[in-house]
Formats: C-alpha cells, sequence, structure tokens
C-alpha cells in the first residue's frame, strides 16, 4: 500500500486528527529518507505512526492535503528540510535555505565550517597541541574524510557525529 492509503485507512479506523509529520534521513542505515505521519483518534486518545519510506535519490510520496488539510505546511516544511516531494502537493519554499536540504546528514553547513569551536581547546591551551587530533562542531565532518573521493555519504555523516571512520589504506 502507499502512504496516502495506509494514511486513509487510519482515517476511516478513526485517526482523524493530524498531529504531525516528519522526516528522517536513514543514511547510514539505508538509501532512503523516511516519513512519518503521526494521526490521534480523539474519542480514545489514542494516536498511530504511519511511516513510509522513500528513495533518498529522488524522494517523492502522495500528497496527503486531500485527506488532511492541515498536511500542505507539514509537507512543505518536509521538502524545505529533507528535499521531498509530495505530488501534486504544494512544494514552495517556507525558507530559502541557498540551496540543498539542511537536514540531510550529507549536507554540509557551511557557516558551521567556517566557525571556530569553542570547545576545540582546553582552558589556558595554545591555538594548537601537538598530538591531538583536531575537533571540529558538531555536525561538521572530518576534512580527512570529506577530502577522500572515495569517501560515501554514510562515512561522511558518520565523521560529522564525532566518531573516527576506519577507511580501507
Amino acid at each position: 500500500m502507499s502512504l496516502y492509503e495506509d494514511v486513509a485507512a487510519a482515517k476511516a479506523d478513526g485517526y482523524r486528527f493530524l498531529l504531525g509529520l516528519t522526516a528522517v534521513d536513514e543514511v547510514g542505515i539505508s538509501d532512503e529518507i523516511r516519513v512519518a505521519v503521526r494521526l490521534l483518534d480523539p474519542d480514545t486518545g489514542q494516536d498511530v505512526v504511519v511511516e513510509a519510506r522513500t528513495d533518498r535519490d529522488d524522494p517523492r510520496l502522495p500528497d496527503l492535503a486531500p485527506l488532511f488539510p492541515g498536511a500542505s505546511f507539514l509537507q512543505r516544511q518536509a521538502h524545505d528540510f529533507f528535499g521531498v516531494r509530495f505530488e501534486g502537493g504544494d512544494n514552495r519554499p517556507l525558507i530559502h535555505h541557498g540551496g540543498g536540504a539542511p537536514m540531510r546528514k550529507d549536507v554540509l553547513l557551511e557557516q558551521r565550517q567556517l566557525t571556530g569551536w569553542p570547545g576545540a581547546l582546553e582552558p589556558g591551551e595554545s591555538g594548537s597541541s601537538p598530538g591531538r587530533r583536531k575537533l571540529v562542531p558538531p555536525g561538521v565532518p572530518d576534512p580527512a574524510v570529506l577530502a577522500d573521493p572515495g569517501a560515501a555519504a554514510a562515512d561522511i555523516a558518520l565523521s560529522a557525529t564525532g566518531a573516527r571512520v576506519r577507511r580501507p589504506r
């Protein structure tokens, strides 16, 4: 079944209130973007999460606004942040990001890379400490991994968490 059919079935089962719609970049786990729609049954207070996965290279899902008109804004947000296109929906940007989908784990945040990281030095240390690995801000990939032409998107995303990426030599 498609996301539209699953959400329509949940709505028919009494889940008539849209609580939220969001996405998760699954890079490092799979080459997919996972979209989650949370619905509430106002009579029982129970909620349900309906999920769908779409390809990272061309993320497309059906428009849910015919079922829940409030989904339109949340879909535009998912389109802005993750690049998920909702077929037949309003995909106009809410915010101009200057290109890219900033919540994807392999998108580099240039401003964060250019800003010095205050946690890189201990109090009283000078600009560089020999023998210590240079620390970068959270969310910025290791420059060595970034410069490696053989690094996969998953390696880049992993290095942005602060983990060391072991690459074959």
